[in-house]
């Protein structure tokens, strides 16, 4: 009987891949980095999680550790006035937490991003998600391995003290997605817009294209 349900990312409950991308180029610009990731260069670089990643493996390391340091806090400065705009759960997201809920299950928000961005999250999507809800939140102070690492998983699973056979996970990139499976749990890809994936995983069982069979997923 699936009873769980762990949402792994900001990027499961919410689409912000090109309001990220835009922060990041407006980070690197106040910073003095004369870059600018188009959309398909910001793909390629969504292949592996995390943000400081990122920064540091696209120049080999060129850029100190300070300066990546910087640049995160920066970006993660203007990705907060960009949400200001507002934004929307994505489909399927709230009602799965509902039906969960409802069931007695417990749900995770398991993600490693920092503190600091799981509170803009929380914030900008506060007039949909009680996230009193959640019986875990996760960040990147849970764990010291970051995603594709399983260990974050492993610490919600013995935190809620659930198990995997009786838990769903929903990823919204194949790196994560590989991150649940590896600790026993069965999870499903519900890719983001700039998610790559190959036509293969579009055939797998635990590839979702619409949300709105999330809730179908747990038990009734």
């Amino acid at each position: 009987m699936i009873s769980n349900l762990l949402f792994g990312s900001i990027g499961v409950l919410v689409e912000t891949s090109e309001l990220q991308r835009q922060s990041f180029n407006r980070a690197l610009n106040m910073n003095g980095v004369d870059w600018s990731w188009n959309i398909g260069t910001y793909c390629d670089l969504l292949k592996e999680p995390g943000g400081k990643k990122r920064l540091s493996e696209y120049t080999n390391n060129q850029i100190s550790a300070e300066k990546v340091e910087q640049i995160h806090k920066d970006k993660q400065s203007v990705f907060e006035e960009l949400l200001g705009v507002g934004v929307k759960p994505r489909s399927g997201c709230v009602e799965a937490l509902k039906k969960c809920k409802d069931n007695g299950g417990k749900v995770g928000f398991v993600t490693a991003t920092t503190p600091y961005t799981v509170d803009i999250i929380k914030k900008s999507l506060s007039n949909y998600i009680n996230f009193d809800d959640f019986d875990i939140i996760t960040s990147c102070n849970s764990v010291p391995q970051p995603k594709p690492s399983s260990a974050i998983y492993e610490y919600a699973l013995s935190e809620l003290e659930i198990g995997a056979a009786q838990t769903i996970a929903i990823e919204d990139t194949k790196a994560n997605q590989n991150a649940a499976t590896n600790s026993g749990i069965r999870c499903y890809l519900y890719p983001g817009e700039y998610s790559v994936f190959s036509y293969n995983d579009t055939k797998d069982s635990n590839f979702i294209s619409d949300g709105e069979i999330l809730p179908s997923l747990l038990s009734d």
